[in-house]
């Protein structure tokens, strides 16, 4: 049996012929969150990325080492978990970073099993340089946007974040 495919205009035309997937759907705004996160969230990467680039630092690995920067030791799992990694690239980021002598990892003594992470003194000491780059960053959206807006603003993405983890 032989297929034969259509012409393109036949394609259009036929696929004018259904409704639009969204037509009359409703729920508008609420449609347009994931575009409009996605898009704050490459626009902030962006211009952060222009920050930590210059010290061959990723985004993944720039989380690990602030996380690693406010806590004294800390496992893979919940490293994992507040970074928003996924095991595999963490192993692989815990790599670089050690062997860059960025951080340190030590079996527990509880289970040998598990291991402890935590920054060594030239990770600390680059977190500390790097940090108050971000400041004109900050300033801007501050001023731009203004304190009560940015208050409103993150209130709203706690909540949204509670809504959709089923958190009341």
């Amino acid at each position: 049996m032989r297929l034969t495919s259509t012409a393109p205009e036949d394609d259009r035309r036929i696929a004018q012929s259904y409704p639009h997937p969204f037509q009359g759907a409703g729920h508008t705004e609420a449609r347009q969150v994931p575009v409009l996160l996605h898009r704050a969230r490459d626009a902030m990467a962006t211009q952060m990325r222009s920050i930590f680039d210059p010290y061959e630092l990723t985004d993944p690995q720039w989380r690990v080492l602030r996380l690693l920067s406010i806590v004294d030791e800390i496992d893979a799992a919940d490293l994992a978990a507040r970074a928003f990694l996924l095991g595999p690239s963490l192993s692989r980021i815990i790599r670089d970073l050690s062997e860059r002598g960025l951080l340190a990892r030590r079996a527990s003594e509880e289970d040998a099993r598990r291991f402890l992470h935590s920054i060594t003194p030239a990770g600390m000491k680059l977190v500390r340089e790097i940090v108050p780059q971000f400041d004109p960053l900050y300033e801007r959206i501050e001023r731009e946007l203004g304190i009560k807006n940015l208050q409103h603003l993150n209130a709203t993405m706690e909540r949204l974040a509670e809504i959709l983890s089923g958190t009341p």
